[in-house]
């Protein structure tokens, strides 16, 4: 009988350790599942808040002109963001752009502090002075949406507005592939408008917060979402098998036989684990690559195929540096070997660099390195994402707030930041530097006679003269209107002078045609100024030649004067 009772406790304890070990193992699947979802969610609201950060930024650049091209910026964001409604303007809080507008006009000129239900979310994001995620909230188009709000603070400190993106919830959750269930999985979501623990359950059954399920807090714009996940059917649905074995235990025989079945099934399950892993690796949408302390690829997923154009047969084995340009590669070698903590460090948060494909083409990359230790061996797990479209948006958004729509030049602003540090440097190491101020002359005149287009035709045309005539050195803007400016570097006041005298000369040729077959001739008036003691930054040099200009037009306009 004691032989009886102590085998039975062998038996019960081995299988209560069995159901342990089992439920932490579906534990661990459905943590993992939910950290993926996590992730996915990350991204695609950061994709969006920073197309909004961009937006920003183009407003902030243009400062009052920020109307000249605000539909293509608008359009712009527009295309390259997921899941987006519609994107809103309010300067001073109030609504005055909207795109796209089909559909949306009755919200044109709309003040936010009288919208009793919005003025709440966007009174939080301009006192917190960065984005905030409303919703879900009901919208009056059908469906549900998620609202970011981002204030524009202008460079001086001041409040200048409010940005709103408006995303498709439906299309938010599709896209991430997330449900009430998903694989016999149960999600739900609790923070509606960013309130965390306490807000209220958008997606799935709030019982999932009352039960035994996993649970991750995750950071929203402004605020916190609580995510829980718990199986379709317990954490211990799979383990009715385990009461038979406890029962076949009690003989010493089927105890023996239930040990072999056990290894066996234990055997089978790592298999099955490794084949999960594989799925999720084949099937995220990001590159992940995964190195050893030598630098050398263990993990290729599809993802990775499909950026760098390698097979993993071809890239496993071999080194990392196969995947970046020499001079990343370079860098990389030097981290390798110093191995350490450190050095870890100096590769691990989010960078960019370029990647270097199988066919040797470049391409913009931002990389996430985390890292593991297995059995005493580190491990280097890098996410990797493709971020030509986004480099190309933004290098589209610098375009738009930097330049002149109409010429190509430098705008006024994007000028005087140039030539601030032109300045500054000509100073310090005491080397000559001369302006110029160009106007049109008569250009009212022009417009008037032969209409705006054949004025915008002349104004191209004097540009066209402009960047033949001056070096690539010399920094040349469009000032406003048809008055534009030339910063010389390494060139007095005596050089300068000359140069004026020919621009001058060349200009009286020009001509430009009208679509009625007469030709346009016309002349400019020049200021010129170079750098003096007296100039404590690049304004008082601009003042001068501006004043000089003045002096030129009085005198009866086409010729230049110095400012002495």
């Amino acid at each position: 009988m004691a032989v009886f009772v102590g085998l039975a406790s062998v038996v019960h304890f081995a299988v209560e350790t069995e159901r342990d070990r089992l439920e932490q193992i579906e534990r661990n699947r459905v943590q993992q599942r939910l950290a993926t979802m996590v992730r996915r969610i990350d991204a695609e609201l950061n994709a969006n808040v920073f197309l909004a950060n961009g937006l920003v930024a183009y407003v902030s650049a243009m400062g009052d002109r920020y109307q000249d091209r605000m539909e293509a910026a608008m359009e712009a964001v527009y295309q390259f963001g997921r899941h987006l409604r519609n994107i809103g303007v309010a300067p001073d809080n109030r609504i005055q752009h909207i795109y796209p507008i089909e559909g949306n006009e009755a919200a044109l000129g709309l003040y936010y502090p009288d919208l009793v239900e919005q003025w709440p979310a966007v009174k939080e994001a301009i006192d917190a002075g960065t984005t905030v995620l409303a919703g879900p909230v009901k919208l009056k188009q059908g469906g549900s949406g998620l609202i970011s709000r981002t204030p524009v603070i202008l460079p001086d400190g001041s409040y200048w507005g409010i940005l709103s993106l408006v995303m498709d919830m439906e299309s938010f959750l599709s896209e991430i592939g997330l449900a009430a269930e998903v694989n016999g999985v149960r999600f739900a979501i609790r923070g509606k408008d960013g309130v965390g623990e306490k807000g209220e359950v958008f997606l799935g059954d709030v019982d999932l917060f009352e039960i035994d399920s996993v649970r991750q807090s995750m950071n929203v714009p402004g605020g916190v979402w609580v995510a829980a996940a718990y199986p379709v059917n317990g954490w211990r649905s799979s383990q009715d098998h385990l009461v038979y074995v406890e029962v076949a235990g009690l003989v010493l025989s089927l105890v023996m036989a239930a040990g072999v079945f056990g290894y066996q099934r234990n055997r089978a399950q790592a298999v099955e684990s490794a084949k999960r892993l594989r799925i999720f690796l084949d099937t995220t949408r990001e590159g992940v690559i995964v190195i050893n302390q030598a630098g050398t690829i263990q993990e290729f997923n599809a993802a990775a195929e499909g950026l760098f154009g390698y097979t993993t047969e071809e890239i496993v084995g071999q080194s990392v540096n196969n995947l970046m340009p020499e001079m990343y590669a370079a860098q990389h070698d030097s981290f390798v070997k110093r191995a350490s903590q450190k050095a870890f460090h100096l590769m691990a948060g989010e960078r960019r660099v370029m990647g270097r494909r199988k066919d040797g083409v470049q391409f913009p990359i931002e990389v996430s390195v985390g890292m593991a230790t297995v059995r005493n061996r580190r491990f280097h797990v890098g996410l990797v994402r493709d971020i030509t479209e986004r480099q190309a948006f933004e290098n589209r958004l610098i375009e738009l707030a930097t330049t002149d729509s109409l010429t190509g030049l430098l705008n006024r602003r994007a000028f005087l930041e140039s030539a601030e540090t032109a300045f500054k440097l000509a100073r310090r190491h005491r080397h000559p530097l001369s302006a110029m101020m160009i106007d049109a002359d008569h250009f009212k005149r022009i417009n008037d006679s032969f209409g705006h287009q054949v004025g915008d035709d002349v104004l191209v045309e004097l540009t066209t003269i402009c960047r033949d005539f001056f070096r690539t050195t010399d920094t040349l803007a469009r000032f406003g209107g048809e008055e534009f400016i030339i910063l010389l570097p390494e060139t007095d006041i005596d050089r300068a002078e000359e140069v004026a005298r020919r621009l001058v000369e060349k200009i009286r040729t020009a001509e430009v045609a009208t679509d009625g077959g007469e030709t346009v001739r016309f002349t400019v008036s020049i200021g010129v100024a170079a750098m003096s003691d007296e100039d404590a930054v690049i304004e008082d040099l601009i003042k001068r030649a501006d004043a000089a200009l003045y002096d030129a037009k009085k005198e009866g306009r086409d010729r230049h004067v110095v400012a002495r």
